[in-house]
């Protein structure tokens, strides 16, 4: 089935919402005056962007602050062409992959935001997921924090734009590049040892003009640069939280990204960014939950009494549901509590060895 249309009359990230609820395998190609972006997906996640020139234009990002050399970049995305794994392919020649996954984001992100704010162009979605011919880089990541990350970029846009007016603005690094910074931090400290407007950084790196702005923000919020004619510019606690919670949440720690969310919700519940954070959180908690308890495997409970004492009121009622002839599905949907506490329990008593899970026959 092939879909296409112009994102006046089909927003963006109403298409996107749409793809992420339907976990749609395919390819979707956006076009508009900057160009045109393929994202490649996989039942609800993007595996990875394309675009002309992109695997040239992440060589170029990643010699800049010499972190790789660029021939050997390129020679990794060549051996991709002989094996499927993302990560041997690097690792065979020296570059990691997360450096490169990084940039892929970054470039769907300041892309999405872009279109998103411009509500022009024209989107073509077919289901057909092949990459072959195309430059492609990886991406890995969901739909949600796509749109959510897209979403709080557009949000807080006009704030960047109203310290970064114009292009001629000088940028200058106050502290050299660490390993402990984000990547694209590390690449604009790395060329601001000596001072480079806005302008001259945004061509020199080869990325859209959202990106540099919104990352020399950053460095400028965090006092790791000086920017010639900026106003002083004051952290954002609820940002600086929001990128916590983000990087709990890729790691996989969705209980302490959830505390995080919680914090915000109670201080402003109001704010588009954090209901929008809290809505992926739980979505992404739910989708890791279920790869660990598939909706159609049946839980056996194992009769221990002294361990069953140890559980909560609320846990010990989700644990008298299960009959042993119900699957995992049909216990959310017969639980008092929501689906995200009801497979947390689940997954708990699996991990204190209270539960066997056995396939339907």
């Amino acid at each position: 089935m092939a879909i296409h249309g112009d994102l006046f009359s089909y927003p963006l990230p109403e298409f996107l919402q749409w793809l992420d609820s339907s976990r749609k395998t395919g390819t979707l190609q956006l076009s508009w005056e900057a160009g045109e972006r393929k994202l490649f997906l996989l039942s609800g996640q993007v595996g990875a962007t394309a675009s002309d020139g992109l695997r040239g234009r992440v060589a170029r990002l990643l010699s800049l602050p010499k972190l790789a050399q660029g021939q050997r970049v390129l020679a990794a995305f060549d051996e991709l062409t002989r094996t499927p794994d993302v990560d041997a392919a690097f690792d065979a020649h020296g570059v990691q992959a997360r450096w490169v996954r990084d940039l892929g984001r970054e470039e769907l992100f300041a892309a999405m935001t872009d279109l998103t704010i411009a509500g022009r162009g024209t989107f073509h979605w077919t289901e057909d997921a092949d990459r072959t011919g195309e430059d492609w880089v990886p991406s890995d990541m969901s739909i949600r924090e796509l749109l959510f990350e897209s979403l709080r970029w557009v949000d807080e846009q006009a704030d960047v734009d109203k310290a970064l007016p114009i292009d001629a603005m000088s940028v200058r690094a106050l502290s050299p590049p660490s390993p402990s910074q984000p990547l694209m931090h590390r690449i604009i400290l790395g060329m601001t040892t000596t001072p480079q407007n806005l302008g001259r950084l945004r061509l020199s790196m080869g990325v859209s003009r959202s990106s540099v702005t919104r990352r020399v923000h950053e460095l400028l919020r965090a006092k790791l640069v000086e920017v010639d004619g900026a106003p002083q510019v004051e952290a954002d606690p609820v940002a600086e939280m929001l990128e916590k919670g983000a990087v709990l949440m890729r790691e996989g720690q969705y209980d302490a990204a959830g505390i995080v969310c919680g914090l915000l919700l109670a201080s402003d519940p109001a704010d588009r960014r954090v209901r929008e954070f809290a809505r992926l959180v739980q979505r992404e908690h739910v989708a890791a939950l279920y790869s660990e308890m598939p909706p159609l495997v049946v839980p056996q409970l194992v009769q221990a009494p002294q361990a069953m004492v140890m559980l909560k009121p609320e846990e010990r009622q989700i644990a008298g549901l299960i009959s042993g002839t119900w699957d995992v599905s049909t216990l959310v949907l017969a639980s008092p509590a929501r689906e995200l506490e009801t497979l947390k329990t689940l997954a708990k008593l699996h991990r204190m060895g209270l539960l066997n899970l056995t396939l339907p026959r």
